[in-house]
């Protein structure tokens, strides 16, 4: 195939899925909907809660660059330039998440705003500068991503000697799926690997000092978490939205706290170093 039409299929391929993000889970409305279980400015598992235990692993210091992958509506970024001072590039394909992310930039003081800078961008064809980034940061994105070796070596590129990533996603667990995970992760279009699988395409990607940890407890700890905090705010939330809407949020919630208590669905933590 020549080379203009390999950039033309893979800019296709990111505007269909680009489509399919902004029409269809991450609809403005459906994120605000994530948000209102996640916490404000945040669409991971945990919110704030998790992201501060996962930023205290990387030694982040006053003018550090970090790399925000699938960054969502800002919650790390705006977290990481207030408690650390580093500056943060955020990047998501979503123009709906990008969108909501700079109204939240908009109200900043000015310090922290100026540290913070999002943009709609494809993780797999955008330009990386090379050995720039401290940090290449991840949550519950790459998912999304078929090729994670070719994504990985370019998070190697972009790495500065001595430079860290961190990621979470989701993974599949170690065993024979139920026809109902299958379906689901088909009708998401998701790409996952066993937690230890994931490491080792970290590893192929030339980094050292991988962590693969599995953190499904966790995933599960801050689930029910969030259910119980989503049903204190039912009335509020069905105000704002309404009781389908409700449902369908606490639906998911149970399915995944499901999915993940009999073995189906995993979280996998991953960190590793650019030596």
């Amino acid at each position: 195939m020549p080379p203009d039409s390999n950039v033309e299929e893979s800019e296709n391929k990111k505007q269909k899925l680009q489509k399919w993000l902004d029409q269809n889970q991450y609809t403005r409305r459906g994120i605000l909907r994530y948000e209102r279980i996640f916490g404000t400015t945040y669409v991971s598992v945990g919110g704030e809660t998790t992201t501060r235990m996962f930023t205290e692993k990387l030694g982040l210091q006053p003018e550090m660059k970090v790399l925000d992958i699938g960054c969502g509506i800002g919650g790390s970024a705006f977290y990481m330039a207030k408690r650390f001072g580093v500056d943060v590039h955020g990047i998501d394909l979503s123009t709906n998440m990008i969108g909501i992310a700079q109204d939240y930039r908009s109200e900043l003081e000015p310090m922290v705003k100026h540290r913070v800078q999002f943009y709609v961008d494809d993780a797999t064809s955008m330009g990386y500068p090379d050995s720039f980034y401290n940090v290449v940061y991840s949550r519950d994105t790459i998912l999304h991503i078929k090729d994670k070796l070719g994504l990985f070596n370019r998070f190697y590129k972009t790495l500065k000697p001595g430079g860290k990533v961190l990621i979470t996603d989701y993974c599949r667990g170690d065993q024979e799926h139920s026809e109902r995970f299958l379906e689901y992760v088909k009708s998401r279009d998701y790409d996952l690997h066993t937690v230890q699988a994931y490491g080792s395409i970290l590893e192929k990607a030339g980094f050292t000092n991988v962590e693969a940890v599995d953190v499904t407890g966790l995933m599960i700890e801050m689930l029910v978490a969030e259910l119980a905090k989503f049903s204190n705010m039912k009335d509020r939330f069905i105000e704002e939205f309404c009781e389908d809407d409700y449902t369908y949020i606490k639906q998911g919630w149970e399915e995944k706290v499901e999915r993940c208590k009999e073995g189906d669905q995993a979280w996998g933590l991953f960190t590793a170093v650019k030596m």
